[in-house]
């Protein structure tokens, strides 16, 4: 009888596990991949100049933007980035990059070029 008592309770702890696993399976994906969140998020003086670059409210995918040098360095990657129009902002396997250097409490434009459209 003990036996059987301690499998059930066993058993009954493993329930909601199991109901909170399926239920989060179910759940609608809540970042979808191209997302004008993903510019609101930038820094201001970046969004600013992202947003004039798209004459309708652009979509940017995951990797648009990535910090590196401890988020000294702002990095826009154009490949991910799409504007209602069609304005594209690659030409056959290179599009256009941007990077941004902290100063001063601001993120300044550094550089910009074309590159591989796949990193």
């Amino acid at each position: 009888m003990k036996t059987n008592r301690a499998w059930t309770m066993r058993a009954m702890a493993l329930l909601p596990a199991v109901a909170i696993g399926s239920s989060a399976l179910a759940q609608p994906v809540k970042d979808p991949p191209w997302n004008p969140a993903h510019i609101n998020g930038l820094p201001a003086e970046v969004r600013t100049v992202v947003l004039a670059m798209c004459p309708t409210t652009p979509n940017a995918g995951h990797y648009f933007a990535t910090y590196s040098h401890n988020s000294q360095q702002l990095n826009l990657h154009f490949e991910h980035f799409h504007c209602e129009q069609g304005k594209s902002f690659c030409d056959g396997s290179a599009c256009l990059h941007q990077m941004y250097a902290l100063t001063a409490g601001r993120y300044r434009l550094a550089r910009t070029f074309y590159g591989a459209a796949n990193d």
